[in-house]
């Protein structure tokens, strides 16, 4: 949907949606807030680790530096469309987060986007702003059919640049937003709280209200895919109780001018009680409708869906009984079992044993377990004894492996009351965002 036929259309507000005031450019595209909840239909996708810059904290550093790694280069434009249709068409999605690397610089972003627009996927561009900065070129992706940009602003001035490691990159990316906002172009910041950008983390909010952005998130250390060790250190990972001062003063701003503001990856208990609707571990990202579908996501997770070589692997669903995938499941635990090491090697056994036994459920308590099993699993996430103690142990991660790892988890504080065991307990009191063509709008 472009911004005029957005305004032309006016759609009616969704039982659950309240108009948008103040704050961001929804309520000028006369779109709405909701607190409705329900499974996100957004996808994502990566079109190769080919970027031009080189964040310290990226997920992806090792494979943006290494030119031979399988995942380095852009995949062919026959294959990023023949995913997203599948993504379209086998996984349901009605939106798409599109990233690289940095995909502006992808050689067919453009036809990607258009072909994205015309299946019904909305996309969203992940981006550095580097490229848009140049004369031109935001309204090439305008009238190509982006819905929106989700803009990496890890800072302010040098700080930015020192943390992108580019000289720069701060007037580029705040060059871009700028032309966003003349364009009438919708936008939202990602911000990732490194060490060095904590005290500044209300003046990225600031910065939010002064462009207009439509949502804010605060990303804490959760260092997926490939990072090595040595990467995250004391020197730049910043423990939760020295970064909750500043995230607080920055949500009540962004709160007050009517800004979306959603906190990934924090404890619980490292959130006011004002603030715990903004909260997002992984039970609740599948109610985010700005966060990745898991059971499309792990399908584009897959190697081969972020190679330029090779074919793409057929499309599947999560969480299906099937009596040759349990019987392969109690294999693998047997042999996890015979051969802890060799299957760990291979394929990291307690995680694939606890996918493979998903059996058919309710949609909701699928998506529920595979938020456990990648907290547990993937991420290695662990509990203060604490933990035990608190109201939200069901529906809270805990705390990062790796953070655990450089901190410890001393810092939980068990929240008071009785237990809760809905994962939308809190988030259900937050107003998001919600487009027309977001699942949202068909309750």
């Amino acid at each position: 949907m472009t911004p005029e036929t957005a305004i032309a259309e006016k759609p009616e507000i969704a039982e659950g949606c309240t108009p948008t005031f103040g704050g961001g450019r929804w309520d000028k595209l006369g779109l709405q807030k909701t607190q409705k909840r329900v499974i996100t239909k957004r996808a994502v996708m990566w079109l190769g680790q080919t970027c031009n810059l080189r964040c310290y904290f990226c997920y992806f550093l090792n494979r943006i530096d290494d030119a031979h790694h399988p995942e380095h280069p852009f995949m062919d434009i026959q294959k990023a469309k023949d995913m997203c249709t599948i993504l379209r068409e086998f996984y349901g999605c009605t939106s798409i987060d599109i990233q690289g690397g940095e995909p502006t610089i992808y050689p067919h972003i453009l036809e990607l986007i258009r072909h994205c627009h015309d299946i019904g996927l909305y996309p969203t561009l992940i981006t550095n702003g580097l490229h848009l900065a140049k004369p031109g070129n935001l309204e090439k992706f305008r009238d190509a059919g982006v819905r929106d940009f989700l803009c990496s602003l890890h800072g302010i001035g040098d700080i930015h640049d020192e943390v992108v490691c580019k000289k720069g990159a701060y007037e580029k990316i705040t060059t871009s937003i700028g032309r966003m906002q003349e364009l009438g172009m919708p936008f939202r910041f990602n911000c990732t709280m490194s060490k060095p950008v904590v005290p500044i983390i209300p003046q990225i909010a600031q910065k939010a209200i002064d462009y207009g952005a439509n949502a804010v998130n605060y990303l804490a250390f959760n260092p997926f895919e490939d990072q090595e060790t040595g990467i995250r250190t004391h020197d730049n990972v910043a423990k939760y109780s020295d970064i909750k001062p500043y995230l607080t003063e920055a949500m009540d701003m962004l709160e007050a001018a009517n800004i979306e503001c959603n906190v990934r990856y924090l404890p619980l208990c490292m959130a006011e009680d004002r603030h715990k609707k903004n909260f997002y571990n992984f039970q609740q990202l599948p109610y985010d409708h700005h966060e990745w579908d898991y059971q499309s996501w792990m399908w584009t997770g897959l190697q081969p869906q972020r190679m330029k070589e090779g074919g793409l692997v057929p499309a599947f669903r999560i969480g299906v009984r099937d009596r040759q995938i349990m019987g392969m499941a109690h294999k693998v635990r047997d042999l996890a079992v015979e051969k802890p090491t060799m299957i760990k090697f291979v394929f990291g056994a307690q995680h694939v044993v606890a996918r493979l036994e998903q059996a058919v459920r309710g949609t909701e308590e699928m998506y529920r377990e595979e938020a456990m099993i990648r907290a547990k699993y993937d991420a290695g996430y662990r509990y203060h004894e604490a933990c035990e103690k608190c109201a939200a142990r069901r529906i809270c991660d805990g705390f990062h492996g790796d953070y655990a790892d450089l901190f410890g988890t001393a810092e939980a504080t068990p929240i008071q009351g009785a237990p809760i065991d809905d994962p939308k307990h809190f988030i259900k009191d937050q107003k998001k965002v919600v487009e027309r063509e977001d699942e949202a709008w068909a309750l």
